[in-house]
């Protein structure tokens, strides 16, 4: 009698996922998820919503650090290496004698290259800069730590206490806490300008290492990403009006379109600005669960950027931080043969509503013509004023417990954006650590 060994193979459906919001997030999360290759994924484009904090397809693409790892993955991930429109920068920081000074990380191992690196660093003086390196040695012995409060402290008032005099908070620091993170140091939750200086400048040289790629986030992200997306079969569904959830006893039951379709699925991820899912939540969550109700405490920091472009063989692609002056930070780089762009940044404070473009127009010619000792024909050159209302996510000491995590206490249902909790401020970065965070949830449940 033959003896047959049979074998059965349980291949599981797909899990359907729908994704609400086609921005940067959205489209991240819908590849991450494709690439998993196991997913039914909808995507739902609305018409109406702007992520903002520099995503939205007209923003151009913003400085990346070489700690912008999921940033620099993507970017790898939805298109070839750039041969060209890259501009490399080193950071500046313009002081109030109106000498520039660099820092510039060395390629050297371990600690030692933020040592040397600091300790060459003229922006600050010779007894800061040892005052600094003798606390960051002793956090790095375990002889220090870290206070336990400090998100209910403000990085000023974190720095005052580690010998860090007004003079370099207000030409060195606050600069870097502006650019870094588009707040004004007296504003800043310590604890997130700590975070950031150690996942920027306590680890690799190549952390530090800044480029720019030429161009819109449009054309550098959201065009690659729909492409590939269409590859894989992936359009989204767009709607001028807001869908609806509709809830079950086990979280998310569907979301009803209004064309009137509804659409069932095993996960929901939302990937719009938080003042948009607040208006896509049903009040009985905002009633119910803090971590929806919290939402409500996040405000949105405003940015005006003065941009002028001139028929100019450019010079060397610069970032220049500047000290206690009404921009807090000015990009210049090559925007095509024998052009040049100059971007002037302002963030809150003071009240942007308060300064017309005339104004802004005025003192960033005047800024400059300063940083390029009057060689630049800035005064007959046009500019143009942007006014942007979500440029970035207000990080004030406590706001770290407001923000939420990726999972919802819906069990079905993930929030995703750069205004989520990441480690991140608001940005670019955020919006693709987010994304990949909701995929590695809905991946490791499915697989559980």
């Amino acid at each position: 009698m033959d003896s047959r060994l049979l074998i059965f193979v349980t291949i599981r459906p797909p899990q359907t996922v729908v994704i609400v919001g086609a921005g940067l997030t959205g489209l991240a999360t819908a590849l991450f998820l494709s690439e998993q290759g196991r997913f039914d994924i909808t995507l739902i484009d609305l018409v109406s919503d702007a992520e903002g904090y520099a995503t939205n397809a007209h923003d151009p693409v913003p400085i990346i650090l070489g700690r912008h790892r999921e940033t620099l993955r993507l970017l790898r991930l939805i298109q070839p290496p750039p041969t060209s429109g890259v501009s490399s920068f080193v950071l500046e920081f313009r002081l109030a004698s109106r000498q520039t000074v660099s820092y510039r990380p060395l390629p050297l191992p371990g600690s030692w290259q933020w040592i040397v690196g600091l300790l060459r660093f003229r922006g600050l003086t010779w007894q800061e800069r040892w005052t600094l390196l003798s606390y960051l040695e002793q956090l790095w012995e375990g002889a220090l730590s870290f206070p336990s409060d400090l998100d209910n402290h403000t990085a000023d008032q974190w720095l005052a206490s580690i010998g860090q005099s007004q003079a370099s908070r207000r030409q060195i620091w606050n600069p870097l806490s502006r650019w870094l993170t588009g707040n004004h140091l007296e504003c800043l939750s310590a604890s997130v300008f700590v975070h950031q200086l150690t996942e920027i400048f306590l680890q690799q040289a190549r952390d530090v290492s800044l480029c720019s790629l030429h161009g819109s986030i449009g054309d550098r992200f959201l065009t690659p990403l729909r492409q590939a997306l269409e590859r894989k079969g992936i359009i989204p569904l767009r709607y001028a009006e807001r869908p609806f959830l509709q809830l079950g006893p086990n979280g998310i039951e569907a979301i009803r379109l209004s064309d009137g379709r509804r659409l069932q699925a095993r996960w929901y991820i939302t990937a719009l600005s938080h003042r948009e899912l607040l208006a896509l939540l049903p009040e009985q969550l905002l009633a119910r669960y803090a971590y929806f109700a919290r939402l409500i405490d996040l405000k949105p920091l405003p940015e005006a950027t003065v941009e002028f472009r001139l028929g100019l063989v450019p010079p060397c692609p610069r970032l220049v931080l500047l000290p206690d002056h009404l921009f807090h930070q000015a990009i210049i780089t090559p925007s095509g043969s024998n052009q040049m762009t100059c971007r002037l940044s302002i963030a809150a404070p003071p009240p942007l509503e308060e300064l017309s473009d005339d104004h802004l127009l005025q003192a960033a010619r005047a800024e400059l013509q300063q940083l390029y000792s009057h060689n630049l024909p800035i005064e007959t050159s046009t500019g143009t004023v942007h006014r942007h209302e979500q440029a970035a996510l207000s990080l004030h000491p406590g706001v770290t417990l407001r923000r939420p995590l990726q999972q919802s206490p819906l069990p079905n249902l993930l929030l995703a954006g750069p205004w989520t909790d990441t480690g991140w401020p608001a940005n670019v970065e955020s919006a693709i650590v987010s994304a990949r965070r909701c995929t590695d949830i809905v991946h490791r449940q499915s697989t559980a």
